[in-house]
């Protein structure tokens, strides 16, 4: 599951004209003009495609707020009749700060490129993965020192489309020796535009593993509406296991931190197992009391995917045949998620559009984010099937050796079909894994699960 690319190729009269070179070549023109907007060549922003010497793109300069200066120019750049691009200078510093562009010419803006600080440089990329018209995933490149060497970048996702970001991952290279060696992770696991679950992982002897983690809570647990407990939790060794625990109540009055006296000083720990070491669920000896869901039913529909990055759509095919009874092929239901833009070959499936073939094969589903297990445990209950997206890296391979790399997250899709809790201090979690040569009933801890689940802030699709 990966995100569909950000720049496409226009092609005429046998050449290739990329989209990203002509965008820097009309910023770059841009920042050469000085504040004569009117002195600007307007077949800067024209293109001949077919050569028969006839302009095919059009470009119109605007004065968007009314003031006499041109701060707007949109353009048409593969000469379709539909406007595709639009550079804002939203400053009126003589320098364009922003570019909406539609790269798929459905008449959709799908990329916005942004310069954030303000130095004529392009840093911020936004996309809209599901073609519904809203930016929802964005990626910051930055230079803090002005060094000329990016040394922070910022990924961001609105899941929920309301316009605020609710998960966020930035990296820092501290140091400047050009490695990242700070990772922050944020939540808003309330949609009230306050992150209130942060963890800072330090990497300090540059060897890709994290050193020390720092996990910070805002919680409101009387349920008023307001934040009454601040809860911290660090883990100074690096061995995945939290070692002190800190909670802080909040004064009404005051407003103050109060440190609340605990006696707890571990909190569990978080450990990899690799793909060859897990165990298949047996539905003829399973004790059917101590399961969640119906892990056998959900086994018969199991089937490989082979080297393709069809993750995203053997889940969903998985659960549509569960449901209906019917037969699905997965060549047909590919070719339909290619021709309506879900997924890609290439691409694979973008996180926003893991619920598309439900839609179409009229399977009701929602999608959500930051969910607790206690959520997906009570749908299994309930008979609902789910769907989630995690890194399998931290399942297949044990590890989490990523974590401090730009793109670290959720890069699989499986279901969830039951939960085993025949040894209640270690329950396992059972996956349908289209992903894995053995995944039919797949077994996973519980803390392995939840760890690799998290990298996909805990997104769920349930289906019935």
């Amino acid at each position: 599951m990966r995100f569909a690319p950000l720049f496409m190729t226009v092609r005429g009269n046998g050449n290739k004209i990329n989209l990203r070179t002509k965008v820097y070549v009309i910023i770059t023109k841009k920042k050469e003009q000085k504040r004569g907007f009117k002195m600007f060549d307007f077949t800067d922003l024209n293109f001949d495609f077919d050569g028969d010497g006839v302009m095919d793109s059009h470009a119109d300069f605007i004065d968007s707020d009314g003031d006499g200066v041109l701060d707007t120019a949109a353009v048409d750049t593969d000469g379709d009749g539909i406007l595709d691009t639009v550079f804002t200078d939203s400053n009126q510093d003589g320098m364009w700060d922003s570019v909406l562009m539609d790269t798929d010419s459905d008449g959709i803006f799908d990329t916005q490129m942004s310069d954030l600080d303000g130095d004529g440089i392009m840093d911020t990329t936004g996309i809209d993965s599901n073609g519904d018209g809203i930016m929802d995933t964005f990626h910051s490149e930055l230079d803090l020192d002005h060094d000329g060497i990016v040394d922070t970048i910022i990924e961001g996702n609105d899941y929920n489309q309301d316009g605020t970001i609710e998960s966020q991952t930035t990296y820092c290279d501290t140091d400047g020796d050009g490695q990242f060696d700070e990772v922050v992770k944020e939540y808003d696991r309330d949609g009230d535009g306050i992150m209130d679950d942060v963890s800072s992982f330090q990497d300090f002897d540059n060897d890709g593993n994290e050193d020390m983690e720092i996990r910070e809570r805002l919680m409101d647990l009387d349920g008023d509406g307001k934040i009454d407990t601040y809860v911290v939790q660090s883990d100074t060794d690096g061995d995945h296991e939290f070692d002190t625990l800190e909670v802080y109540e909040v004064d009404a009055e005051t407003g103050e931190l109060e440190l609340v006296p605990i006696s707890v000083n571990t909190m569990g720990n978080v450990s990899g197992v690799c793909v060859d070491d897990l165990e298949n669920f047996d539905p003829a000896n399973a004790d059917p009391d101590a399961v969640s869901g119906d892990p056998g039913r959900s086994m018969q529909e199991w089937e490989f995917q082979g080297e393709t990055g069809r993750c995203a759509l053997y889940s969903q095919k998985f659960v549509i045949e569960e449901l209906t009874n019917q037969e699905i092929d997965i060549e047909e239901l590919a070719d339909l998620a290619e021709k309506n833009g879900w997924f890609s070959e290439d691409s694979g499936t973008p996180l926003l559009n893991m619920d598309k073939v439900l839609e179409y094969y009229g399977v009701h589903s929602d999608m959500s984010f930051h969910n607790d297990f206690s959520d997906l445990q009570r749908d299994l209950e309930a008979g609902k099937k789910v769907i989630v997206a995690i890194d399998s890296d931290e399942i297949w391979y044990g590890e989490n050796d990523d974590l401090f790399t730009p793109g670290d997250g959720p890069n699989h899709a499986v279901e969830v079909i039951g939960v085993d809790h025949s040894d209640p201090d270690n329950p396992m979690v059972i996956l349908n894994d289209s992903g894995n040569p053995n995944g039919c009933g797949e077994m996973v801890p519980l803390d392995t699960f939840l760890d690799a689940w998290e990298d996909g802030n805990c997104q769920m699709i349930s289906c019935m």
